[in-house]
């Protein structure tokens, strides 16, 4: 079996979010106990870490620029931490708490959109109201996403179960506008366009699809420079999708992984990499085609969220020691896998990808 190269032990809990940051210099996780660590990249350990930052289990995090942490919870709750940290040791502070429906566990995005910082969230997910977030300003706009499916009792509230907000060129080409994909419990991909020039921001819908799922969408992640969006359900496809005109089509046949149930989706465009945490304890990994390139399995739980380092190197611009400044140039792209057995699995995504594939020969997904 493939091991990883480094393994974060620090939680006692199910790991339930996982997000690189910092230019890579900084990792942070979060777990079903509340339990809110950021990590050290370079030496390999816990830098801070809150005991019961939410009175329930986290479901994501994330880190914007160097200093500033968000997380949302099972108890209604988006934190927004400062973190204050030397090279060996830090503290989190909490600056900010703002309400949040986490419910149906829709987590919430986040992008960087001319020098802001932007998050969105859901505020009620049956009315469909979600909330767009200036992190400087504090300014909050409410956004529409609501849709409603038909069944054969008649027509219902369709539960958003994912969204993904990115940043992304207007049509006209000369304004920029953020876009928000919305997965639904019905299995419907939806896409809005946000003016932020707009002082109301409405969400304009763009275009939809119903998707190849057969159960509800769990996750969504969106490839700028292919312009493709990829799903992942509570079944066993992985879908993609491609712009066209009003609507979305297949760009790829949808993939059957052997077992059903994923937990999240990312794809990477620099590695034509689209990873995926099964609920079957492994990660699978495709091209962004779709092709099946490796399933591997590590750990002893489901998992739950996927990252993968963006090998930047202004992250050693503080770093004093000529030789250790050089090391942390020529390192490995990592890939970080979080799941339910408490643990954090690091990996050297190339070498992975090259030994799962001569260790299987191309398995199947």
């Amino acid at each position: 079996m493939i091991q990883p190269d480094f393994v974060f032990r620090g939680h006692q809990a199910a790991v339930n979010s996982v997000c690189f940051f910092s230019d890579d210099c900084l990792l942070v996780s979060g777990d079903q106990d509340g339990c809110l660590i950021v990590w050290n990249m370079m030496l390999k350990r816990q830098l801070a870490k809150v005991t019961g930052a939410h009175t329930a289990a986290i479901l994501s995090v994330c880190g914007l620029g160097t200093d500033t942490v968000v997380s949302q919870g099972r108890d209604n709750k988006l934190c927004i931490w400062a973190l204050d940290a030397s090279e060996f040791s830090g503290e989190l502070r909490l600056i900010r708490t703002l309400a949040v429906d986490s419910m149906n566990f829709c987590k919430f995005s986040y992008a960087t959109f001319q020098g802001t910082s932007w998050i969105v969230f859901l505020l009620g997910a049956g009315a469909g109201e979600a909330c767009l977030l200036d992190v400087s300003s504090g300014e909050q706009n409410s956004l529409d996403i609501g849709h409603q499916s038909r069944t054969k009792a008649g027509s219902r509230d369709d539960l958003p179960m994912c969204i993904k907000l990115v940043a992304s060129a207007g049509e006209d080409r000369d304004s920029q506008e953020l876009e928000l994909f919305v997965g639904y419990e019905s299995t419907m991909l939806r896409q809005f366009l946000i003016n932020v020039s707009d002082t109301k921001m409405p969400a304009a819908l763009r275009r939809s699809v119903t998707t190849a799922h057969s159960e509800p969408i769990m996750s969504l992640d969106y490839d700028s420079q292919r312009q493709l969006v990829y799903t992942c359900a509570a079944d066993n496809k992985v879908c993609c999708y491609a712009a066209d005109g009003s609507r979305f089509k297949e760009h790829a046949a949808a993939v059957e992984l052997k077992n059903p149930g994923s937990s999240e989706i990312r794809c990477f465009s620099a590695l034509d990499l689209v990873a995926v945490a099964g609920w079957d304890y492994a990660t699978h990994l495709l091209t962004s085609d779709l092709v099946p390139t490796a399933s591997i399995a590590f750990h002893r739980a489901a998992l739950t969220s996927i990252d993968v380092s963006a090998l930047s190197t202004a992250g050693a611009d503080g770093i004093a020691d000529e030789y250790v400044r050089q090391r942390w140039n020529s390192r490995s792209r990592w890939m970080a896998v979080a799941s339910r057995d408490s643990r954090i699995s690091l990996w050297d995504i190339d070498h992975t990808i090259a030994s799962a594939a001569r260790s299987c020969g191309g398995a199947d997904a």
